[in-house]
Parts: C-alpha cells; sequence; structure tokens
C-alpha cells in the first residue's frame, strides 16, 4: 500500500491530467572566483535573460557586472539572491563524493533486491513509465525561440514482506539537453542539490550540453496491520483537502504548475497513523531536520460533521507554530472544500503577529458533461520576493503560497471521446497584475502511450518585467509500463 493518498500512481496514469505545474527551480548568485572558474568552463554563455521552458529543473542566466545569476527566470537589473540561503546550494560548497552514497544505495538495490526476491519469494510490483518532453519557449513578438529537451525514465517499485510489513522505493532518471543545459554552468551540480534530509540525488553526466541526474524520491518502509500504518523513509504526507493551494499541507507543499511531477515531491519523515473508521482518524508526522527550526512536527484529528470530511491540525512548522482546519463535502450537488491554516513565529511569539493562510474551492459536473473548478486563495503570509517567478515555480512554503497575497484559479475541462479530452484553466490575481493562461490536450494513442500538448502563457506586468519569453509550449509522448 503506497502512502499516496489520496490518488494513487496508478490512477494518475488512467484519468485526465489538471495540473499543471512547472518542476522548482532555484536561483542562484554566483561572484569572484567562483565565477571566473565557471566562466572558463562554458565559452558559450550567453548574457541575455530568457525564460526557461524546461519544467523539470529548467533555469536561467544572466550576467550583470561580475555577478553570474542563474534562475528559471532572470531579471533586467537583479538583486543578489544566493542559493546559500534559499536551498543551501552553492559552486564551492557541493561535495560530489557525498553522492557516493547515492551510487552505493542504487548498486545496492539493483543487486539484493532481486535476490531477497528470490530467496524468500517475496510479492513484488513492477512498474514505470518513460517520457519524451519537448518545449519551445517564445517572446511575445515572435522573434526569440528557444527549446529544451527532457528524457524522463521513473521506475516504481513495491515489496511485500509478509502481511505487514511493505517496502517501497521509486527512481527518476532525467536526461537533459537543450539551451538550458548549454546556458547553466553548475547545472548538473544544482540538480544533485537533494533538497530532503538524504541526499539521494546524484548526477551521471554532466558535459557542456549533456546533463543525466538520478533521484530516489521514494524509499521507505511501511508497517499495516489493520487500524495501524507507521511509515518510515521519503514518503509524501499529504494532508491538502484543495487543489492548487494547500495552506494544510505543512509537509509536502508542491507547485501546481510542475505538470510534469505528478507524484509530487517527497519528504523524509516518520509517519503514524490510526483509524477507527473510514473517514476518523488520527495522525502525527515528523519531517526530519537537522534542528527544530528546520523540522516539522505536527499531529491530525479527522473525522465527519455531517455530511463533511473536517481536519484538524497543530504542530511546530520550521520556525513557526501552525494551527490548521480543512473540510471537503457538498453543497447539493457541487463539491466544497477549504483550508485555512494560522502561522505564529515560535521564538517571537509576543512580539510578532501571526498571519493565516487559507483556500476555499468547488467542483462541479454540469449535464453536458463539462467538469468546472475554481479556488481562490488568501496568502496572508506573503513575502514579495525580487524573483516571483523562482517563487512560483519552486514548491512553497505552506505559509506563503504564492507570488501575491491574493489569488485564483478556473478550470474546465471536457472529454470529447473517451480517448480524448481538452482543458483550460487561468491563474491570477486580484492584487498584482498577472494571468496565466494554460489550455491542453490529451490523447490516449494506444493502451499504455499518452500524448500531451500543453502551454503556459504569461500575461502581465510581474512577468513581463522579469522575463523575455513567456510563452512556453510542450509537447510530451509518455510510454507507461
Amino acid at each position: 500500500m503506497r502512502n499516496e493518498h489520496p490518488t494513487t500512481n496508478k490512477e494518475l496514469r488512467t484519468k485526465n491530467v489538471l495540473e499543471y505545474r512547472i518542476m522548482k527551480r532555484g536561483f542562484l548568485n554566483i561572484e569572484g572566483d567562483d565565477w571566473e572558474d565557471i566562466r572558463a568552463s562554458r565559452s558559450s554563455l550567453k548574457v541575455t535573460a530568457s525564460r526557461s521552458f524546461c519544467p523539470s529543473g529548467g533555469t536561467q542566466v544572466l550576467t550583470s557586472g561580475e555577478n553570474l545569476y542563474v534562475g528559471q527566470y532572470s531579471m533586467q537589473w537583479p538583486e543578489s539572491i544566493s542559493l546559500r540561503r534559499e536551498t543551501g546550494f552553492s559552486s564551492t560548497e557541493i561535495q560530489r563524493e557525498d553522492s557516493a552514497g547515492f551510487s552505493l544505495l542504487l548498486l545496492l538495490l539493483i543487486i539484493l533486491v532481486p535476490t531477497a526476491i528470490q530467496a524468500q519469494n517475496i510479492e513484488a510490483d513492477l512498474s514505470g513509465y518513460v517520457k519524451e518532453l519537448g518545449s519551445f519557449s517564445l517572446s511575445n513578438d515572435l522573434k526569440t525561440l528557444r527549446y529544451d529537451n527532457i528524457l524522463h525514465h521513473r521506475i516504481e517499485s513495491e515489496f511485500d514482506f509478509g502481511d505487514h510489513i511493505e517496502f517501497q522505493v521509486d527512481v527518476r532518471t532525467r536526461l537533459f539537453n537543450g539551451w538550458t543545459v548549454n546556458n547553466t554552468p553548475g547545472y548538473g551540480d544544482f540538480l544533485e542539490n537533494d533538497p530532503g534530509y538524504f541526499d539521494l540525488s546524484h548526477t551521471w553526466i554532466d558535459s557542456d550540453h549533456t546533463v543525466m541526474n538520478s533521484a530516489i524520491d521514494r524509499l521507505q518502509f511501511s508497517y499495516l496491520n489493520g487500524p495501524w500504518e507507521v511509515h518510515a523513509g521519503r514518503q509524501r504526507i499529504n494532508w491538502g483537502k484543495t487543489m492548487v493551494w494547500n495552506p494544510n499541507d505543512l509537509f509536502n507543499a508542491y507547485a501546481y504548475l510542475d505538470f510534469d511531477y505528478e507524484e509530487r515531491p517527497g519528504t523524509d519523515a516518520l509517519y503514524a497513523s490510526y483509524s477507527w473508521s473510514y473517514a476518523s482518524s488520527v495522525e502525527a508526522g515528523y519531517r526530519i531536520g537537522e534542528s527544530l527550526d528546520e523540522s516539522v512536527i505536527a499531529g491530525m484529528l479527522r473525522g465527519s460533521l455531517g455530511e463533511y470530511d473536517v481536519q484538524l491540525i497543530a504542530g511546530n512548522y520550521l520556525d513557526q507554530l501552525a494551527l490548521g482546519l480543512g473540510w471537503s463535502g457538498y453543497l447539493k450537488t457541487a463539491g466544497f472544500k477549504g483550508e485555512a491554516s494560522y502561522f505564529h513565529s515560535r521564538d517571537n511569539f509576543f512580539d510578532e503577529s501571526g498571519h493565516i493562510a487559507a483556500t476555499v474551492g468547488g467542483d462541479y459536473m454540469f449535464p453536458n458533461a463539462v467538469y468546472a473548478s475554481a479556488e481562490f486563495l488568501y496568502n496572508g503570509g506573503w513575502n514579495r520576493s525580487p524573483n516571483p517567478l523562482g517563487q512560483l515555480t519552486r514548491p512553497p512554503s505552506a505559509s506563503d503560497l504564492f507570488i501575491a497575497e491574493t489569488g485564483y484559479f478556473v478550470n474546465a475541462a471536457y472529454q470529447l471521446n473517451p480517448l480524448t479530452g481538452i482543458t483550460g484553466g487561468v491563474m491570477g490575481s486580484f492584487d498584482r497584475k498577472m494571468l496565466i493562461i494554460i489550455p491542453q490536450f490529451t490523447r490516449s494513442l494506444t493502451e499504455n502511450i499518452d500524448l500531451l500538448i500543453l502551454a503556459q502563457l504569461l500575461k502581465g506586468s510581474v512577468f513581463t518585467e522579469l522575463t523575455e519569453t513567456p510563452n512556453v509550449f510542450y509537447l510530451r509522448v509518455k510510454w507507461s509500463y
């Protein structure tokens, strides 16, 4: 049993993908001697800022004086931002020898797991997919065109050791080439920087034109016994109720626009739950960190109130205390759900005021089979960033979920026939001039081959002031096995 509630990976293969996300990226500032070393290694480095169209780790490059800025979006007059603060990454701090642990772990899994299966007659479930994703990034005047490509393989495995013990390990390997790799020095090192507590990412190839990286994003042991579940390792703990923004999701907040990562990131954690009915349970989790300020320790009580499923959350969220409430149910025939969380500084409890992040949404299936949904956000913890586009496309903080104080998302989907679907979504804000238009076309070519055509069109001064190529078009073919 995978800890992927409420939707499993296999179910994701058979339903329309209604989520559009761009994978998290960093924004780094390299100065002084580091810049000289990198400049010497990349003679073809360009200095014109341009939006990257690479949805899985894509970055941008911009030089300003002696500084080199790397990020998914660069700025004409950028303020220095260091990944030493944002993600702990530095061109001189990456320790390649740390990745030896990943290589050894992967080698042991490849050698020992099949041997153990044969020796112990362990029940195993192996699956996965291969995806080919190409993307074009265009300027508004159509004069600038850039191309990126990602070849992505994912293998998912689950092993049953008797009636109560399960082990899960999933590995994603991606081969990058195109404009982003050609113009991003240190790109392989950036991908190798694992955001989790344990280093489970390794870059196998790191050249001027090609980067190949593998990452283990699920690695967990599970104990399942009646109403009890205990999970230890890299896993996904999903406490969210709504679709786009999740202030209740203290462990695994994700970037909605990262459409190419259906499984969503995992976290290194311990998790336990006890259920006394289908909709009632008590759950607790601990996301491992080097200190309390880097850890998440929280509990949730879930139950029913009339026709609604409700949940109450309390715990420590990094350097803040958090209280949360979530619900899902129906208003007549329309779905109605929402989440709200209150965050308050732990160390300065009496000196600083807290803030609320809240979202409410609904969905409805019309008689003509058009499925519509809408969601609204109040982001009380919004902290204006000089790089809002990078913030938009990285997994956000649960206390600061968007690049504005308010947000909205409206979406409609229609199944033209059992094999073909179309979707259109619009994301924006009431207090900032921004709009993201997201049309999508899906087609099932065979039983296990799917086609996706998708665009992300960024409009408004928030984007035009920061990027030269705000229009991105994707073509993806996915083969599942």
